[in-house]
Parts: C-alpha cells; sequence; structure tokens
C-alpha cells in the first residue's frame, strides 16, 4: 500500500522518535507490513540519494500536501459563502 507524502513523513518523524513499527502502524491506520515495506524503500533511496536528500524531499511533501489540503478547504469556504 502506498502512503501519501503526509503519511511518509509522520512516518519518518515518529521513526525518529524511537517508536515502533507496530505503533507508527496503528497511528497511520495501516498494516505494520506497510510500514516495514515504506522503512525499506526509503533507507534504499538514502543509499542512492543521501538521507539528508531522501528526509528532506519526505519532509516538504508532507507540508506540501497539507498545505493543499488547507487550501482546498479555504477554496471550498470561498465557494459555498459566494453561493449566499
Amino acid at each position: 500500500m502506498a502512503l501519501t507524502p503526509e503519511q511518509v513523513a509522520n512516518l519518518l518523524k515518529l521513526r525518529a522518535l524511537g517508536w515502533s513499527q507496530a505503533e507508527i502502524a496503528e497511528q497511520l491506520k495501516v498494516s505494520q507490513q506497510t510500514v516495514a515495506y515504506n522503512l525499506k524503500k526509503l533507507k534504499e533511496q538514502s543509499k542512492r540519494l543521501g538521507p539528508d536528500e531522501v528526509f528532506n524531499k519526505a519532509m516538504l511533501a508532507g507540508l506540501a500536501g497539507a498545505a493543499a489540503g488547507v487550501g482546498l478547504v479555504a477554496l471550498l469556504e470561498l465557494l459555498k459563502n459566494s453561493k449566499k
């Protein structure tokens, strides 16, 4: 199962704080196998690109996704208010 950019950012944050794979899976509402797979994928990427590059990309993608969500909510509110 593919994780959203926000989930990947949270996965990295929680793992850095010492959370277990089972705890992360419960928090993200995914299976532990999904967490293990994504951690393995991130580790492989960090060997190719460097850990800083992978971490920064994951964090920026998570922030961008969150910002897009906030922007979408704001846009929907504007549209709703303009119909009144």
